[in-house]
């Protein structure tokens, strides 16, 4: 029994330290804990087995599924990793299909955030993605994807909130709210969000991108979107939309239905069938 309470007191210890930093390395979490990392790979197998811990595709770092004390950090939404768990196997099907990589972007607030990322399986060596990283609502492809789903009163209402926010609102690209609703109608005729005037990636510099995006849907609200990205000198978005579009509404219709007849599973249980 020892060696059982002792396995349990190191599988709590590394929950904590993911939780409390966000996300780790096997690295990190071997030199905070002092655990051998013969030991913690171990315990990792079994944390992702059990789905209370997964290790993004993107980073290769390991984050917790799981709500943690407050006296760990921040909490992380279990239904959100559940949903990064259901819509992954459908992005990488994608990128293996068609080689260009997607972006899963969660729609928060005033803000847009990468879930994940297949470009590490896109034979096409592109800029990387930041896992957690928070993205301008307005200047993503996915931002304009989400906006465009819903009433103009949702955006204009951010705007409202982050007027003259030159980092997370309109000001940061020099729109008005009238030159934004124009950039909106646009994306409602083509069926698909894309980047907006001016945005370079969410980046000091630019990140030689274009991308598309169409909405996801969880309970029948937008819950985010997925992304196509590739070289903005390949294409343009309109060219590209033609060619891929398709099948990123596929994959977009597929991780909705999924996410609606898997829900009763976010609190924790696996499917077995």
């Amino acid at each position: 029994m020892k060696l059982e309470h002792q396995a349990l007191d190191r599988g709590i210890t590394v929950l904590e330290l993911i939780a409390r930093n966000g996300s780790c390395s096997l690295a990190e979490l071997h030199k905070a804990s002092g655990i051998s990392k013969s030991s913690i790979r171990r315990l990792l197998g079994t944390l992702v087995e059990r789905r209370l811990v997964r290790r993004s595709l993107a980073d290769g770092r390991y984050r917790t599924s799981v709500l943690m004390t407050a006296s760990t950090g921040v909490p992380v939404p279990a239904d959100v990793a559940f949903a990064v768990d259901v819509a992954l196997p459908h992005v990488i099907a994608l990128t293996n299909e068609i080689g260009w990589p997607s972006d899963i972007h969660l729609f928060e607030g005033d803000r847009m955030r990468i879930l994940e990322s297949t470009r590490p399986l896109s034979p096409y060596h592109l800029y990387r993605a930041f896992i957690d990283m928070h993205v301008n609502i307005f200047g993503s492809a996915s931002g304009t994807a989400c906006f465009a789903e819903l009433p103009d009163s949702t955006f204009e209402s951010v705007a409202a909130k982050t007027r003259n926010d030159k980092e997370w609102g309109l000001a940061r690209y020099g729109l008005t709210v009238e030159q934004y609703r124009a950039h909106l109608d646009t994306a409602r005729k083509c069926g698909y969000g894309m980047r907006g005037p001016h945005f370079i990636g969410n980046t000091r510099f630019d990140d030689g991108l274009s991308a598309i995006a169409v909405p996801i849907h969880r309970d029948e609200k937008v819950f985010g979107a997925i992304s196509l990205l590739w070289p903005k000198d390949y294409l343009k978005p309109d060219a590209f939309a033609r060619e891929y579009l398709d099948h990123l509404k596929r994959v977009t219709g597929a991780v909705s239905e999924d996410l609606e007849r898997l829900k009763s599973f976010a609190g924790g249980a696996s499917p077995t069938g």
